[in-house]
């Protein structure tokens, strides 16, 4: 039983090559950095950035100079990360990890050792469809970027880190793809038990049938969704029809709060979802 208790308080382009690199890189940056740098956080992100063609050399150094900054810039501008400044901050690391993470389970590899150089076949496989990067919703005033999250070490569902942004739960589909995507968000934000702030979502339930949605990808392509209807659960209700359909269609659901705000377990009472499906071409 999957149940709703959110809510409490990059693309590496597709590519197929070879790429010379002295070990296989791993999947997860903690530390933020920037020009000057030096670790070896920074050649993994030389690694990655070569794969996908935004690092115009063959070999990664434990430096961060001014070529890999100019790569990072075009890697941000290419994921819709703005400002794109060079600073491998929050945001970088939350796109890089998800990123990498699918790019090294997509990875075929074929390895012939020359010398203490492993010489690497890279072929990142993807569907059609990008990553997103933005959401639109016209009738409620919604254009935001997205975080991408998963789960916490508690196995809860991540959500995004502020009330501006929308979270794409990285365990669900792409949008775009068949299957059912997730799109997380916030309400409003909550001080001394009051709204101080309207959040992303705070008029997601003015949504009807027949209300549009569009989600706009890493590839400047715009996946639209149409509204099918929205349901209120209990925190601890079984929600699992939210996360996945039995129709072989592709949707894009979309949760928030709602109800009324309690104090002591810092959450709302209920949640929101509003159920879309796939406008076809």
């Amino acid at each position: 039983m999957v149940v709703l208790i959110v809510c409490v308080f990059v693309p590496l382009h597709n590519v197929r090559g070879e790429v010379s690199v002295s070990t296989t890189p791993t999947a997860h940056f903690t530390h933020n950095f920037s020009l000057g740098a030096r670790s070896d956080d920074v050649r993994t992100l030389q690694q990655f950035l070569i794969i996908g063609g935004f690092l115009k050399t063959s070999t990664s150094t434990d430096f961060f100079g001014p070529m890999t900054k100019t790569a990072l810039i075009h890697w941000q501008q290419a994921v819709g990360i703005y400002p794109a400044s060079g600073f491998f901050g929050s945001l970088s690391r939350n796109k890089m990890n998800v990123v990498a993470e699918q790019v090294l389970a997509g990875i075929n590899k074929s390895q012939e050792n020359v010398g203490t150089t492993t010489t690497m076949a890279v072929t990142a496989t993807s569907s059609k469809d990008g990553l997103p990067v933005r959401l639109k919703i016209s009738k409620i005033g919604v254009d935001a970027g997205f975080q991408y999250t998963g789960l916490t070490s508690a196995g809860i569902m991540e959500i995004p880190n502020n009330i501006t942004d929308v979270g794409w739960y990285t365990k669900s589909t792409r949008p775009g793809e068949k299957g059912t995507s997730i799109v997380t968000g916030h309400v409003a934000q909550i001080r001394g038990g009051k709204v101080t702030k309207p959040g992303v979502f705070f008029k997601l339930n003015e949504l009807s049938v027949g209300d549009r949605l569009e989600i706009v990808n890493d590839k400047g392509e715009t996946v639209t969704f149409v509204v099918r209807e929205s349901r209120s659960y209990d925190p601890g209700a079984d929600a699992t029809d939210v996360f996945h359909s039995k129709d072989g269609g592709t949707h894009l659901n979309i949760i928030t709060c709602e109800g009324t705000w309690n104090a002591t377990k810092a959450s709302y009472t209920q949640r929101l979802v509003v159920f879309t499906d796939i406008v076809s071409n």
